[in-house]
């Protein structure tokens, strides 16, 4: 690869940190008691309400590669539960706010990277995966580095899903750059590493925990194990 002129970054578990099992069940525990509260309904039947449709979800994501979004998610619900006129709106703020119950925060290097990179003029998007990008576009502006990137592509947004190319595609769109002049940074396999190559990207597996690359993909560039590599990679271009 040439000069690199710009750097995609997946979200969670690459910049971010997600929460641990303790606190996504107590985010669970919130928003089921939310949505009981607000529905009139029982507990259980919101959890195995929201457990049916979580399931299929996933099931249409993976055949599709095109996300389902948080509002599509609760009306789902909603009609599983039987419930008519249903305040969506008061639903999905609640489901949001859980997690700034549990605020998750950047992973170590990620801000010293970011700042260095745009010191650099390197251009910085993220791609993420998720239902709702509203909950990322909050922890950035908390965090102070929502300025700091060029282009925020969120599957709930632009519905497709990594790793479609055309998700990946948008990024080096509205950057206007070269994917050859462009790394993206994440630590899926399937979704981040896979969707970079597929368009030409230079692809970096982030692998801060050393659990090694599956056998059966095509392999990444490159493998770091702290974001503060990645500055590296820039300047070794």
């Amino acid at each position: 690869m040439g000069e690199i002129e710009a750097v995609t970054f997946d979200f969670w578990e690459t910049l971010f940190g997600f929460l641990s099992p303790q606190e996504l069940e107590e985010v669970r525990r919130l928003r089921v008691e939310s949505f009981s509260r607000i529905l009139g309904v029982p507990p259980e039947k919101v959890e195995e309400a929201f457990y049916q449709v979580v399931t299929e979800m996933n099931r249409e994501r993976e055949a599709s590669g095109l996300e389902v979004p948080l509002e599509e998610v609760i009306r789902r619900t909603v009609v599983r539960l039987s419930v008519g006129n249903a305040p969506l709106d008061a639903l999905e703020e609640v489901y949001v706010r859980a997690v700034f119950e549990r605020l998750p925060g950047p992973l170590p290097g990620a801000m010293e990277t970011l700042e260095e990179l745009r010191r650099r003029g390197v251009k910085l998007a993220i791609i993420s995966n998720t239902i709702h990008g509203q909950i990322e576009r909050a922890l950035l502006r908390h965090y102070g580095v929502y300025p700091k990137f060029r282009v925020l592509l969120f599957s709930s947004e632009v519905r497709y899903r990594k790793p479609r190319p055309e998700i990946f595609r948008m990024a080096l769109y509205h950057m206007g750059v070269r994917p050859e002049a462009t790394l993206h940074v994440g630590d899926t396999p399937e979704a981040d590493v896979l969707g970079a190559l597929r368009v030409g990207m230079g692809a970096v597996h982030f692998d801060p925990e050393g659990k090694g690359y599956p056998d059966h993909l095509p392999k990444p560039h490159h493998t770091i194990s702290h974001l503060t590599q990645v500055l590296e990679l820039v300047v070794g271009n």
